[in-house]
């Protein structure tokens, strides 16, 4: 796309934005699960990843685009357009966690419905399980095809000893692979939509471990090598979506944005798998970003990510403009023309309009007390030690960085920028912050496969709080 395309594609999402385009777009979120930084095409040549290269290449390759270090928070961010220090889903939901996402908080697809969007989720919930009003049809969503839990078994369809897999509250047992049985429900509502706007989240496990690629289950995997087939199988979920949409004469009117949820974690220690069994058997590949997912340093919170809307965003070169997960709400109010509330996040259309950085406020990222804050070029992350480390050994550090000459956060800066250091630590510090998930690490990790050895998740829900049943 050359200088005369730029010019047309941002006249006309200009005109879109000030409310003399007509009609509102379709808004499709196509969002991985630990996917690392290397592990698409466009940033390591070795791999192919073509249709979620295309997006890159066809719309705007984000290249500073930021979320929190695990599942839980992301998504919380994703929904309400908060910081995960304020939303209070700061830690992963587990298994045996009784609550979710703080049911006060109005979040994404109840915005779109009042828009007049019918709403779909498919894949991933992870936001809260036990109880109904946690749930995804409760929450605003028409449809949701799905587990609602951190992972699940890619054929089993199990985790900690249930079936994990729904369709509306009513456990599912069926066969299939899970990314190809996402790709296919929603590739089918798509091809349902009757004209009129839809949003649709489609929230992959892919390549989350358990580590069991595609084309029949086997009864060990071959390390990235069986981790780069499930990147494959989740590349081409990707296309089969796209190519839902153009089936359906709906390409142009849509809005697809694709993400990772986090970092990719990396391969680890033996002790550290014995430590925390949930970092066990990963192979994601984050390049020259330092750490992986669980940390706040780049490589946990900046991921592959890019938004296509074909005729209104694209551009042939990358954007450079920090964006936040939590931008995405208010910036998908501006783009369909919607109103929110006060948030952490703020609207980025301008800059995805016009291809060029602009000023913005800081933000922040977190996960298990450990934070980061980014206000550009700067970077202070604050290192606290895990939550089931003794008190009298627990420790909180914090280092400064200058992202845009220093991506590999190697110097620390905090002792030569004095002025810089204090007024971050300062902001941090004094920044609103609330709690509402307990990790309990007293209880067992929850285990992949082994056979059903109790209740399906959708049909072992509590009552809601306050009931009297």
């Amino acid at each position: 796309m050359g200088k005369l395309g730029r010019a047309l594609v941002t006249l006309a999402a200009l005109l879109l934005s000030s409310g003399e385009a007509s009609g509102q777009p379709n808004v499709v979120i196509l969002l991985a699960d630990d996917l690392g930084w290397n592990d698409v095409g466009y940033h390591n040549s070795s791999l192919r990843t073509p249709n979620i290269d295309r997006l890159a290449a066809q719309g705007i390759e984000l290249d500073r685009f930021y979320v929190d270090p695990t599942c839980s928070p992301t998504r919380a961010s994703l929904m309400t357009g908060l910081f995960s220090t304020r939303h209070g889903v700061n830690v992963p939901v587990q298994w045996h966690t009784q609550n979710g996402l703080p049911l006060e908080y109005k979040i994404l697809p109840e915005y779109f419905k009042e828009a007049g969007y019918s709403t779909h989720l498919v894949g991933k919930w992870h936001l809260g399980h036990r109880r109904r009003d946690y749930l995804p049809n409760q929450r605003g969503f028409d449809t949701f095809y799905g587990f609602v839990g951190g992972a699940v078994g890619y054929y089993d369809h199990l985790f900690a000893g249930g079936i994990d897999w729904q369709r509306d509250g009513v456990t599912v047992e069926e066969e299939g692979y899970t990314t190809e049985l996402i790709a296919g429900e929603a590739a089918r509502l798509i091809g349902e939509s009757a004209g009129d706007p839809f949003f649709l989240l489609v929230a992959f496990n892919a390549p989350h471990t358990p580590i069991q690629g595609p084309g029949g289950a086997r009864a060990e995997h071959e390390g990235r090598k069986t981790y780069l087939e499930m990147a494959g199988a989740l590349d081409t979920a990707v296309g089969q979506i796209m190519e839902a949409l153009r089936e359906a004469n709906q390409l142009t009117d849509t809005l697809v944005l694709f993400a990772s949820d986090n970092g990719g974690q990396e391969p680890v220690p033996f002790w550290m798998e014995w430590l925390i069994p949930p970092t066990a058997d990963c192979f994601a590949d984050n390049g020259m970003l330092r750490a992986d997912k669980g940390r706040v340093y780049e490589g946990g919170i900046r991921v592959p990510a890019a938004i296509w809307w074909p005729g209104t965003l694209g551009s042939d070169v990358a954007l450079e403009q920090p964006l936040h997960v939590a931008d995405l709400l208010p910036t998908l109010a501006e783009a369909v023309g919607f109103p929110v509330a006060d948030l952490d996040g703020e609207s980025q259309w301008l800059s995805l309009v016009s291809g060029e950085a602009k000023p913005r406020r800081a933000f922040i990222v977190s996960n298990m007390g450990s934070e980061a804050m980014i206000d550009w070029p700067w970077k202070l992350v604050k290192e606290a030690s895990l939550p089931f480390v003794p008190e009298f050994f627990a420790s909180e550090t914090y280092y400064l960085y200058d992202l845009e000459v220093d991506p590999e956060e190697t110097e620390d800066l905090a002792a030569s920028q004095p002025e810089v250091f204090g007024r971050m630590k300062q902001e941090l510090q004094g920044s609103v912050r609330r709690n509402v998930i307990e990790v309990d690490f007293s209880q067992e990790a929850g285990h992949f496969g082994g056979g059903v050895s109790r209740k399906a998740w959708a049909e072992s829900l509590l009552e809601p709080e306050g009931s009297s049943q």
